[in-house]
């Protein structure tokens, strides 16, 4: 984390082009002159249809380096993590085997922003799925959008609940600085009051 990592692409940005043609699409991404991606296109085991060492090979050739990816399943709730875990096992194997460093999730069921008691049950998802990561090697966390500044749970935004009920050994936060001001907050804010 640092300015000696130099500029990177998030591919969902051009994820109509990734969808279509993901070669192509990383060979012009890397004659842009980016220095690394985050990828957004995983399933299966694959990420944008390829198999991770393919993947890195790709983006490797093209002068670029294969940071992270932004991936995630929703609806923790106890009938479902037994089909959740195993999905994440593949998942970050399939990262780790691409030379990934993190895997971000950017979205939240609807239970995260209902009640205390639905973003709980989110967080100590995120912290197990952390812990997954953590074994693995690999960093694992949470990118927002606006509704986690916009949406108040007892009076508190549902981010600041979701800083104090993560494990910070497990749950990292990639804060978006685009969301963040829509949703009404500002991000040096919370820069101050949660360095690092």
């Amino acid at each position: 984390s640092g300015p000696e990592l130099g500029i990177g692409l998030q591919l969902y940005s051009l994820r109509d082009a990734m969808s279509k043609d993901p070669v192509t699409t990383i060979e012009k991404v890397g004659a842009m002159g980016y220095d690394f991606v985050e990828a957004a296109g995983y399933g299966d085991g694959l990420i944008y249809g390829m198999e991770p060492l393919e993947w890195k090979a790709l983006v490797e050739e093209n002068g670029m380096v294969f940071r992270g990816a932004h991936c995630g399943q929703a609806v923790p709730d106890s009938g479902s993590w037994e089909v959740l875990m195993p999905w994440w096992d593949q998942c970050i194997a399939a990262h780790k085997e691409a030379g990934a460093e993190y895997i971000v999730q950017p979205f939240m069921g609807g239970s995260g922003y209902e009640s205390l008691e639905g973003l709980a049950a989110y967080c100590a998802y995120f912290d197990a799925v952390g812990a997954k990561c953590k074994a693995a090697g690999l960093k694992f966390g949470y990118h927002n959008h606006d509704k986690e500044f916009s949406t108040l749970l007892e009076g508190k935004p549902v981010y600041d609940w979701m800083l104090e009920l993560t494990d910070p050994s497990k749950v990292m936060f990639q804060l978006d600085l685009y969301w963040i001001v829509v949703g009404g907050k500002t991000p040096t804010d919370y820069f101050e009051k949660y360095p690092g």
